[in-house]
Order: structure tokens, then C-alpha cells, then sequence
């Protein structure tokens, strides 16, 4: 009975410090002294939060001792990305040095050495009062507190630089931004495997491989599971599954606002349908090769689940294919699924 004791771990422990940390960040960004950075630093604490919550979970893998320094670097891991992505989206200065630049952040906390960078080199807007910076050292403070950490830096940095490379193309101007995104898949021949050039970007766009090697990391003396395993387990199916659950319920807001959306690349939406199921049953087998795959699939299925829910309420072309989604879920699934339909009503 994993679920009941995960819900209530979060209601007792994660939720409410995931989000006392959450309000020094909004403190901190209450500083800014630019009011676009302000506007968009707080403007995502304000709406991504539940990405915070969400990841929270995590926190199941590590020792009760450990747990806060979890949440410490997730939360501050996962703000730099929702900041920079506000950042990004609302900047007029479209160019992939900026982009790079910016994104450099999320790579420079998995590096040994002290980052030296201005992160906003490139861009119009500078003056954040040590914001970005912070939180850059927020999570190297908690990394390197991690006995080994030079075992798991290099498959970290690996996770990190395709997320970045997926943020910065993605935002790039529409007729450039495709081109980049093949460039890159032809890059990672090996790593792709048979996947589309859509799915691919899709699978490098979640930070879920991130947080999990991290809550591994910090619990070495009860998991003693390679960083190799934990990437080959976490990509591509499991980060494929949670960003192109996203993409699903945003695609008809996608289209019509222009905004790329993978989803849409497949032929039929009946065939972007049959590969998402085959895409949840992918990540629910890559993740036996884990310590604790119970609490693995339970994600999964709550990724699923939430998601699921979220999109039947605002995208009614999903009732239609409801029952054909939930079928392969089983009972832990289904009950999740109707559980989180009576939340997010």
C-alpha cells in the first residue's frame, strides 16, 4: 500500500517544506531589482509551484536525515528551470547565444569548480541582485555534501545538457527551431534508439532523471545503484511519458496560441494515442532495474493519472479515448486517476 503512505509523507513532511522553501524564493525574488526579471521570477514561482510539489516525492528515497537537503536542491534546481523558462518565453532578445547563456546556469551546478559566468551576458535585462546566482549555489551547496558526488556529476551533467539544449532550441523563431531540435537528435544516435526526433526532444525536456539520481545519491549507503543505471532507467521513456502527457493536454492551446508542441508531430491523433500507452508501458518496465520500482511505477502511474485528469477537464477530445488511456493502467492507476479527477474539479 505505497500510495496511502506516499500521500501521507507529502501532507506531513514534503508538501509543507517544498513550500516554506518556496517562499524564501519568492523573498529572494522580491528583491529584483530589474521588474522584468522581478515580474518573471515571481510570476513563475507563482504558477509552476506545482512542478516543486510534484518532484517532492522524491524525497521517498532519501533518508529522513537527508530529506530537507533534497527539497533544498530540487526546489531550487526546479525554479532556476521555471524562472528561465518564463525568462526565455517573454524576452526579445531570440537568439541561441543568450539562450545558452542563460541556461548555462543549469550545468554549472553539477560542475566541481566554481561558476564564474554572467548569466546575463547577452540579455537586455541584468540586474537580478544575485538571484539566479543563488539558487545556482543553492544547489552546489547541497550536491556537495553528497559523499562520492564526483560518481554521479558527469550523468547529472549529461541529464542537464540535454534539457538545455531542448530549452534553448525549442525558443529559438519557428523556422529554426525544428531545424535545431533534428540537428541535435542526429547527434544522439545512440541514445535516441527508435525514437521519432519529436519523442526524443520530448524525453529531454523533463528533469524527473535529475531529481531521482540526486535522491539515490543521497542515500548511497541503503541504494547502492550506478548513476548509469539510474539515466538508462529514467531516459527516455520515463521523461518521454511525463512531457508528452504534458504536450497532450495542451495541444489544442499549443496550436492555436503557435507554440511547438510534440504531440502534434504524430500523423493521427489515434497514433499519438497508441504511442503514448506503449510509452507508459516502456517506462513502467525501465524502471525494474531500480531499487524501490514500486514507489517508480507509482510515479508513473500518478504521472499518468494527474495528467489524465487534468487534460479531461480541459480538452473534451479526451473523453473519447478515456477509457482506451486507462485500460493498461490497472487498479492503482484507476484509483489515482479518480482520485485526482475529484482534485483538480
Amino acid at each position: 500500500m505505497i500510495y496511502p503512505i506516499l500521500i501521507s509523507r507529502f501532507f506531513k513532511s514534503y508538501q509543507p517544506k517544498t513550500k516554506q522553501l518556496l517562499e524564501f524564493y519568492k523573498k529572494q525574488a522580491e528583491q529584483i531589482t530589474d521588474p522584468t526579471l522581478k515580474k518573471e521570477a515571481l510570476a513563475s514561482l507563482e504558477s509552476k509551484s506545482f512542478h516543486c510539489y510534484g518532484a517532492s516525492f522524491y524525497a521517498s528515497l532519501v533518508s529522513t536525515e537527508s530529506q530537507f537537503e533534497y527539497l533544498k536542491f530540487m526546489t531550487a534546481y526546479q525554479t532556476i528551470c521555471d524562472y528561465l523558462d518564463n525568462l526565455v518565453d517573454q524576452t526579445k532578445l531570440i537568439n541561441e547565444t543568450n539562450f545558452r547563456r542563460l541556461h548555462q546556469a543549469l550545468i554549472d551546478v553539477f560542475k566541481i569548480s566554481d561558476p564564474t559566468l554572467n548569466y546575463y551576458q547577452y540579455q537586455t535585462q541584468q540586474l537580478d541582485g544575485g538571484y539566479l546566482i543563488g539558487l545556482v549555489r543553492m544547489c552546489r551547496k547541497c550536491l556537495h555534501q553528497i559523499p562520492h558526488y564526483d560518481l554521479y556529476a558527469a550523468w547529472l551533467t549529461k541529464l542537464a545538457a540535454l534539457y538545455v539544449d531542448l530549452q534553448v532550441y525549442k525558443h529559438l523563431h519557428v523556422n529554426e527551431r525544428e531545424i535545431k531540435l533534428k540537428q541535435l537528435v542526429a547527434t544522439q544516435k545512440r541514445l535516441r534508439g527508435d525514437l521519432t526526433w519529436y519523442e526524443f526532444s520530448a524525453a529531454c525536456g523533463s528533469t524527473l532523471g535529475i531529481f531521482t539520481m540526486v535522491a539515490y545519491a543521497m542515500n548511497q549507503s541503503k541504494y547502492n545503484v550506478r548513476p548509469e543505471v539510474i539515466f538508462n532507467c529514467s531516459f527516455p521513456y520515463v521523461q518521454q511519458l511525463h512531457i508528452m502527457m504534458d504536450y497532450l493536454i495542451d495541444l489544442n492551446e499549443d496550436i492555436r496560441d503557435g507554440e511547438l508542441n510534440f504531440f502534434s508531430y504524430y500523423d493521427t491523433y489515434e497514433e499519438g494515442i497508441d504511442t503514448l500507452l506503449k510509452t507508459y508501458q516502456s517506462a513502467q518496465r525501465s524502471v525494474k532495474a531500480l531499487p524501490e520500482v514500486k514507489f517508480h511505477q507509482t510515479i508513473n502511474d500518478g504521472l499518468f493519472a494527474l495528467y489524465l485528469a487534468e487534460g479531461i477537464k480541459k480538452e473534451p477530445k479526451l473523453q473519447s479515448v478515456q477509457k482506451q488511456l486507462l485500460k493498461p493502467l490497472g487498479f492503482r492507476g484507476k484509483f489515482l486517476y479518480y482520485q485526482a479527477s475529484k482534485f483538480v474539479r
